[in-house]
């Protein structure tokens, strides 16, 4: 899987990269099938914002935006919701992959 990382007016730590770089390639055990997975980090005035955005194959893209004070909640977030929907897009692949089974 591919991950791309990018950091916008703002300068984080080299090792905020590597932890942001580590939890994308962990996407990868909520959906098999994701092709590549790319984290924006920004901060405007007092706000955090993390925007990961996911190529689950097949035309599906996910999005999921968080913004909050500190910058390890809005990546916690960011995580946390981009694990909640990949783990309902794998159950909604899963169902329509056992329908067209059953049609066979």
């Amino acid at each position: 899987m591919q991950t791309q990382v990018s950091i916008l007016h703002h300068d984080y730590p080299a090792h905020v990269r590597d932890l942001i770089e580590t939890r994308l390639q962990h996407l990868e055990k909520f959906y098999e099938r994701l092709v590549s997975a790319r984290a924006l980090l920004e901060r405007h005035n007092t706000e955090h914002r993390v925007e990961i955005v996911a190529n689950a194959g097949g035309g599906a893209v996910l999005v999921f935006d968080a913004r909050a004070e500190t910058f390890s909640q809005a990546i916690e977030e960011a995580f946390a919701g981009m694990e909640n929907q990949l783990k309902k897009h794998n159950q909604k692949q899963g169902q329509e992959r056992r329908r067209e089974n059953r049609r066979a």
